[in-house]
């Protein structure tokens, strides 16, 4: 066995090793995850215990792979290719998109944040096709929208909630707590 082959085998080894500890990772703390007072079908547990579950399944038959002796093949280039330029106007696009989701989500909502993130990132990307990227932008955005929020209860940042202002809060005399929303009517 030469030495480059045995470096790609001890290189692919260590890799899958990582993915399988992460794996590990990913369930112990989705079994230990409490989930309080979330009355859902399906909560975050649910997810991180199918992700989990998924990383450590694939991880596993990657090592048994290498470790019998199935080993990835280069792509016939020798130690990678040599990038003449760095595409730093995308990068900083990318990180701008990002930002602005950030900033931008509780303010704007969900929907509102999220579609320029989108078509920002796939502009950044290569893509030029604008109409037909905003418009997969603004579909994705709102099917992800609707399928976390009606599918599997969740809530996500509707907007604007600086414009309805907060519902005042009374005890009565029994010591429960009444919302007054406006004139006349309570919950």
């Amino acid at each position: 066995m030469s030495s480059v082959t045995n470096k790609v085998s001890k290189g692919e080894l260590v890799f899958t090793s990582f993915l399988l500890a992460i794996a590990l990772v990913v369930l112990w703390d989705a079994i230990t995850l409490k989930e309080v007072g979330l009355n859902v079908i399906v909560g975050p547990r649910a997810f991180a215990i199918a992700i989990g579950s998924i990383l450590l399944l694939l991880s596993s038959l990657q090592l048994f792979a290498v470790l019998r002796g199935h080993k990835g093949e280069p792509e016939g280039i020798e130690g990678g290719e040599l990038i003449e330029k760095s595409n730093w106007k995308s990068l900083a696009m990318v990180i701008g998109a990002f930002l602005f989701h950030i900033f931008a989500l509780e303010t704007f909502g969900f929907i509102l944040a999220t579609v320029p993130l989108f078509f920002l990132i796939a502009f950044a990307l290569g893509e030029r096709r604008i109409i037909r990227t905003a418009i997969i932008a603004v579909l994705i955005t709102v099917a992800t929208f609707f399928v976390f929020t009606e599918g599997l209860q969740l809530e996500l940042p509707i907007g604007f909630e600086f414009l309805d202002p907060p519902a005042e809060v009374i005890i009565d005399e029994n010591g429960e707590e009444v919302i007054v929303e406006e004139e006349g009517e309570s919950w």
